[in-house]
């Protein structure tokens, strides 16, 4: 970790990356090639963070409306996620950083299913948490952490007391700190069904820069605006 002269580190930050296809349009490139240098631009964040000694940091690559894109654009995503388990990744174990992957993975192919349970496993013990929003969509978490919220307690278990300490110990079952702080990308101010439940009191910040440009300073620029801010949590 090194030294900094940020007043307060946030714990946990999120992030959505939005512009992705756009860096690529305005840049007359294809879509897909976005998306390459959007890996490029998460490996530098994830290895900033983990410098600056932010504990944990979740990155959206995929959300469950992202299956209805065009069958050939969700394809080329699969392989480039594919490419990413089996290169990237572990070069992201070696370096003391546990792998979380976060979403339904219903949907996902077998082979990924096994990487990103394989790469779970392996970096368990590792310090740095990097949480991965893959197929994934806030309303589907809350909607399967009741079922199983329903699966495991019966009626008389469940009162106004204990119901929102269970349903956090369902849908947080690593027990993960909320996010501090949350960052946009490409200037859109929405948070497309991202960690609803999570963010009740995240501080949200918004930057016009598309994610492939998205740097360090960027970040840095997000945590000094973080610590301009006084957390009232409602009090």
């Amino acid at each position: 970790m090194i030294q900094t002269n940020i007043p307060k580190l946030p714990q946990h930050i999120a992030i959505i990356m939005d512009g992705n296809g756009r860096w690529a349009k305005e840049k007359h490139l294809p879509k897909i090639i976005g998306y390459q240098k959007g890996i490029e631009s998460a490996q530098k964040i994830i290895e900033s963070s983990k410098e600056l000694g932010i504990k944990y940091l979740t990155l959206y690559a995929f959300s469950l409306e992202n299956w209805q894109r065009p069958k050939d654009e969700v394809a080329k995503l699969m392989d480039m996620f594919r490419g990413y388990l089996k290169k990237d990744i572990e070069k992201l174990i070696k370096k003391d950083i546990r792998i979380i992957f976060i979403g339904d993975r219903s949907k996902l192919d077998e082979d990924i299913k096994n990487s990103m349970k394989e790469a779970e496993e392996k970096s368990l013990k590792n310090s740095f948490c990097l949480i991965i929003a893959m197929s994934y969509g806030a309303k589907n978490e809350i909607a399967r952490a009741i079922l199983k919220l329903s699966e495991q307690y019966d009626k008389e278990s469940l009162n106004k007391n204990n119901i929102e300490e269970l349903f956090e110990s369902v849908i947080n079952p690593h027990s993960i700190p909320n996010p501090d702080l949350l960052i946009r990308t490409s200037g859109e101010k929405r948070l497309s069904n991202f960690l609803l439940w999570q963010i009740a009191y995240t501080e949200l910040y918004f930057i016009n820069k598309n994610w492939p440009d998205f740097a360090k300073q960027d970040l840095l620029d997000a945590i000094d605006d973080f610590n301009r801010r006084e957390r009232k949590y409602g009090k």
